[in-house]
């Protein structure tokens, strides 16, 4: 990997982010759904909405989808693969998802509890054997890194990391390992015997490598790789056929796919493209944390799963496992959970979601980015909705929360 890599990204702030809003779910199914119906209906007006919200947010490209009930009612794909550039993304064109794939990892723990090969409340000295820690992390539960409160590095951005772990973890461990597990694995031993950066179980603060020894913990209790486990046990059963696992969706062998975009910087409005052989690359080691592209369709398909599994409808898990993925686990300041953020309010998690309460009952949500796409995705099963949208850009966040208002009619 080029040795330029961390400085790239340091200058860019590119590293994994997530900012989730949450709400706790009140199970019941408000009689309001009975009445209320999203404003769009149909893939022609969406189509049509995707575009106007790209024009005007300056978006290369976006895709969007809405779930009403059992059915996905609309999904458009619209705008360019780069930015002022003539070809046309379509319905199999696949946009990164960033660490909305967290939701993913928290559903394949919770298969595996159902089946008794892990258990929320088991420590790290239980579930590692064998592998050298600090004491203060011996205790610290699976339940811990689901909340982002185990006092791993956080790694949110890498301008603010120490220059020497940042070029093991994207450098050094990736070009001496290959194998994802084995990335997986050292990346589990280099951050377990690093000082805490707070006391574990005391401090929730966001960290993308967290979630990749939650995914190396998946692979020793099923002696599968996270990548297989991912394919086999939730995108097979959900039809997310398109769907792929690491690197960029765009790649020399397959150049039409949609390029991610730096947001502008010196070129004011013009938001620079990722090229084919872009030394800014997620090592495998983080797909725990953020390593899925895939087709507005496959996501739509993974939002319906959330909201029918809320009502006992799904395929991956019972009812009552969804709930404990999407009830509010802990409760924090978004100042403290993201030091480098300025915002200074209470937020609500749950197991890979975040969660807000709305006043028909509660929303989960999710947001993520690894600084060249943004995906966004809300399930809200009071009103048996869920919305789904992305863009190849960083800077989507505006564009999809207001395609998400005007489509619904929702805040």
């Amino acid at each position: 990997m080029n040795s330029k890599l961390p400085y790239r990204i340091s200058r860019r702030g590119m590293s994994l982010l997530a900012v989730f809003v949450i709400m706790q779910l009140s199970f019941g199914i408000a009689c309001a759904k009975e009445k209320w119906h999203p404003v769009i209906q149909n893939d022609e007006s969406l189509a049509n909405l995707l575009t106007e919200m790209s024009e005007q947010h300056n978006q290369p490209a976006m895709a969007a989808a809405l779930v009403f009930g059992d059915n996905i009612i609309a999904k458009s794909t619209v705008g360019n693969i780069v930015y002022g550039e003539g070809v046309s993304v379509n319905e199999d064109s696949r946009f990164h998802i960033g660490s909305t794939i967290k939701s993913m990892t928290a559903v394949l723990v919770a298969m595996l509890v159902k089946e008794g090969k892990l258990r929320y409340d088991m420590t790290l000295e239980q579930v590692l054997p064998g592998m050298p820690m600090r004491d203060e992390y011996r205790g610290v539960r699976i339940s811990d890194l689901l909340n982002n409160k185990a006092g791993i590095i956080a790694y949110q951005l890498v301008a603010n990391e120490d220059p020497v772990i940042v070029k093991k973890l994207m450098e050094e461990i990736p070009i001496a390992y290959p194998d994802p597990t084995e990335q997986r694995r050292e990346v589990t031993r280099l951050a377990l015997n690093l000082e805490p950066i707070a006391e574990p179980g005391t401090k929730v603060v966001y960290s993308n490598v967290g979630w990749p020894i939650i995914g190396y913990i998946a692979e020793l209790a099923t002696g599968q790789s996270y990548e297989d486990l991912l394919q086999e046990r939730i995108f097979k059963p959900l039809g997310m056929n398109k769907a792929r696992i690491g690197g960029w969706p765009a790649s020399k062998s397959e150049p039409d796919q949609p390029r991610g975009h730096y947001v502008a910087q010196t070129n004011v409005g013009k938001p620079t493209s990722q090229s084919l052989d872009d030394e800014y690359v997620l090592p495998a080691w983080m797909n725990p944390s953020g390593g899925v592209h895939c087709t507005i369709l496959d996501y739509a398909l993974y939002a319906r799963e959330h909201l029918l599994g809320l009502q006992g409808k799904g395929k991956l898990l019972g009812q009552k496992d969804y709930e404990t993925l999407h009830k509010t686990h802990v409760t924090v300041n978004l100042r403290d959970m993201y030091p480098h953020m300025r915002e200074d309010r209470e937020a609500m998690f749950g197991y890979g979601w975040g969660i807000v309460k709305k006043d028909k009952g509660y929303l989960s949500t999710g947001a993520g980015s690894g600084g060249t796409f943004f995906a966004q995705i809300y399930v809200y099963p009071a009103l048996n909705v869920a919305f789904v949208g992305f863009t190849n850009c960083g800077d989507g966040a505006k564009a999809l929360r207001e395609t998400y208002k005007k489509a619904t009619g929702l805040d």
